[in-house]
Order: structure tokens, then C-alpha cells, then sequence
């Protein structure tokens, strides 16, 4: 294994990938975003500079950067002029053996410097909105996996991006709750793209899955008391956040296709927490306390408990769970059932309704399996309404 190599996993296995990834997912402006990439980028890869640059206007901005000698920090090229740009206009990453045998590169604006090799990566594949620069002043190839790496810190960066959009888009809606809201809610939307791990449409999905409980439930005399208008509207429109905090939960866990080990199992379930402390954090910002961000983190928190208190995180049991985590337990672990994962195929619906019925006591609310079983036709309704192509 080569020098650089070894490095790259050693810092694996520290968690200083990790660690950088969370210090992103905490940042709370951009200016706190490009300050976790200039500290942290070159010592993890082994490069010589990184830069970090902003789409303006049709502009490249090298808003900020970290090198062994000075780059462009402060300056403004075109698109389709400089590298950096090439990347986002094109959404992949460009990987450069000599600058100088390469015709995208613009070679005036490269002499003064040391650089000799590249990689330059766009931030948010699917709609760029920055891109970020590896350099190295020797020529060589750029290794497999330092532009892995380097693609993955960029994806979290478009994650803390979006996290300050969201915060921003907060802070402007104070005054109005429903925006404020519906904000978080295409936050999120955009936070699952970005992560790539469910589809949107398990947010829409089990945001209707949720309703359907919880207005059945009310008809039927179940927990009516708790589930007046004004509380069944909050439910709803909190659903979508119930996994939110699985941003902080790193992509080699994530996204394996395998059985988890129990470390990895342990780091997975923290995202429940992390839910819960991240609209913690934006009703702070939001100025002042609300049913729907109590609801939120309600949900964030509690939807993986069981009514026999085998769940997780903290092994609450019965009602000691919040009736909105018993509602969104049935919501989220139905779509699970039927949808596909890197890990299984999709259930037909039968079978993830016999899986839910047969849990009745243990895993879930009984009185809310019940109401379930009535209003199952409607949940393979939905699923066919709002089913991706390939979970119909």
C-alpha cells in the first residue's frame, strides 16, 4: 500500500473524516463551511492547496484557500474560462495529471503558481453551487481515493450549505410559522437527494401515511383527545423530518449494502439524537419555542422505540413514547417494508401489512395497528400514488 494511501486510512479509521463531516453539518454560515475546508481538506488528502469556489453570476469566486504558496483567493473568472467551473457546468469531477497538457485549463492564470496537478470537484452534483480544488505542486495522478474523499467532503459541504439555507429561510419567516415549516420541510427534500439514501418520495410517502393514522384514529375514538385539528396539521407537517439526522451519519455506514457490524449499527442509531439536537438548533435560531419543532424533535427522537421497550434510543415503553413517534413508527417502517434498499428487495404489500399486524404489542401501539388494519388499503393506495419506479 502506498504512503499516501496508508495516510488515508489511517485518518479512516481515527475518524478525522468523519469528524471533519460532522464540524461541516454543524457550521451555521458559509463562512463557517469554506474555514472546516480550509483547516481540514489538506492534511486529510495530502495535498498542497485547496481552494473553495463559489458560483456568482455566471462567475467563478476563489472565496477561500489554504496553500503553500497563494492561489487566486479574491478573484473572479468566468465559467467557462477556469476549471472550477468546467466542473459545475459539466457535474463531475476533474482529475488532471499536468495542468499543462490539458486545454480546459486556463494556463496563464496557472503559471504564477505552484500547482502541477489537480482534482476540482463540484459541491451538489445535481444543481452545483460551488466546487472545491485539490492541488499538488509535483505532477502525479490523483489516487482513486483521494478524489473519493474529496467528492465526499463536498457532498457534505452542499449538506452545510443547505442546513444554512435552511436556518437563513427560518430567521426570515419568524414571524410566520407556516413558512417557516414548509421551509424545513424542502430543506429536508433536498437534504435526502443530496445524501441519496431514500428517495423524496418516502418524505411525501409517509407524510400521507401519517395522516391517514392519525384522522382514522380520531374517527374511531383512538386517542381523539390528543388529536385535534391543530395537532394532527403539526404531525403532518413535521413527518418529513423524522430521519433528518441521518446527514450526520457517515456514507460507508449509510450506504452499505451488507449487514451492519454493532459499532456500526451504534454510530447508525445515533441518528436519532442528531435529529432531534438539529431542530433543537433551528428552533433556537427561529427565536422562540413552537408546538411544531416540540413535535418535530417528538418525531426525530422516538420513532424507533417500541411499545415493549426494545427500541432505541432510549427504551421508552407504551405511552411513555409520544403518540406522534407511535405514528410515524407504523408510517416509516411500512414504507421500509414495501420500498427497495441497498440491502433488500420491496415487499409486496400483503406481506409488509402481515409483518406490521404481527408486531401488534411488541413493536408498535396496539390500539394504532388496529386503526391501521382498517385504513391499510389507503397505505397501498398512497404507495401506488406517490411509489418510485422501481417500488410499485
Amino acid at each position: 500500500m502506498s504512503g499516501l494511501a496508508e495516510r488515508a486510512q489511517i485518518y479512516d479509521e481515527t475518524g478525522s473524516l468523519e469528524d471533519l463531516m460532522l464540524q461541516l453539518s454543524m457550521a451555521r454560515g458559509i463562512d463557517e463551511i469554506m474555514a472546516v475546508v480550509r483547516t481540514g481538506v489538506r492534511p486529510l488528502i495530502g495535498a498542497d492547496g485547496v481552494t473553495f469556489v463559489l458560483r456568482d453570476h455566471g462567475m467563478c469566486h476563489y472565496a477561500e484557500e489554504d496553500a503553500i504558496a497563494p492561489l487566486w483567493k479574491g478573484q473572479r473568472f468566468p465559467m467557462n474560462t477556469c476549471i472550477s467551473g468546467w466542473a459545475m457546468l459539466h457535474r463531475e469531477a476533474a482529475i488532471i495529471e499536468d495542468i499543462y497538457a490539458d486545454p480546459r485549463i486556463p494556463h496563464a492564470a496557472y503559471r504564477p503558481t505552484f500547482v502541477r496537478s489537480l482534482v476540482m470537484v463540484p459541491v451538489r452534483k445535481e444543481d452545483p453551487v460551488a466546487a472545491m480544488g485539490i492541488y499538488w505542486a509535483q505532477r502525479r495522478r490523483p489516487q482513486d481515493h483521494e478524489v473519493r474523499i474529496a467528492q465526499r467532503i463536498a457532498n457534505s459541504a452542499a449538506v452545510a450549505m443547505t442546513n444554512v439555507a435552511l436556518l437563513e429561510s427560518l430567521a426570515a419567516a419568524r414571524d410566520e410559522a407556516v413558512k417557516a415549516q414548509e421551509a424545513i420541510i424542502l430543506a429536508l427534500g433536498s437534504l435526502a437527494e443530496t445524501r441519496d439514501v431514500e428517495t423524496g418520495n418516502h418524505v411525501y410517502r409517509t407524510q400521507h401515511y401519517v395522516r391517514v393514522m392519525a384522522e382514522a384514529a380520531r374517527a374511531r375514538g383512538v386517542y381523539a383527545g390528543q388529536l385535534d385539528d391543530r395537532t394532527i396539521e403539526l404531525i403532518v407537517k413535521a413527518a418529513p423530518l423524522h430521519d433528518i439526522g441521518k446527514v450526520g451519519v457517515p456514507d460507508r455506514i449509510l450506504r452499505k449494502a451488507g449487514p451492519l457490524t454493532a459499532r456500526e449499527t451504534a454510530i447508525m442509531r445515533t441518528h436519532a439524537a442528531i435529529g432531534r439536537d438539529a431542530i433543537a438548533k433551528a428552533e433556537t435560531h427561529f427565536g422562540a419555542g413552537t408546538r411544531f419543532f416540540r413535535i418535530a424533535q417528538d418525531i426525530a427522537y422516538t420513532h424507533h422505540e417500541k411499545w415493549d421497550g426494545s427500541g432505541y434510543p432510549c427504551g421508552l415503553a407504551g405511552e411513555e413514547i409520544p403518540l406522534s413517534g407511535r405514528l410515524m413508527a407504523i408510517a416509516d417502517v411500512y414504507d421500509a417494508l414495501v420500498s427497495p434498499r441497498v440491502y433488500k428487495a420491496a415487499f409486496p404489500h400483503k406481506r409488509a401489512v402481515r409483518i406490521i399486524l404481527d408486531e401488534r404489542g411488541r413493536h408498535f401501539d396496539p390500539l394504532l395497528v388496529d386503526v391501521f388494519s382498517e385504513v391499510e388499503e389507503d397505505f397501498q393506495w398512497i404507495l401506488h400514488e406517490f411509489g418510485d419506479d422501481t417500488s410499485r
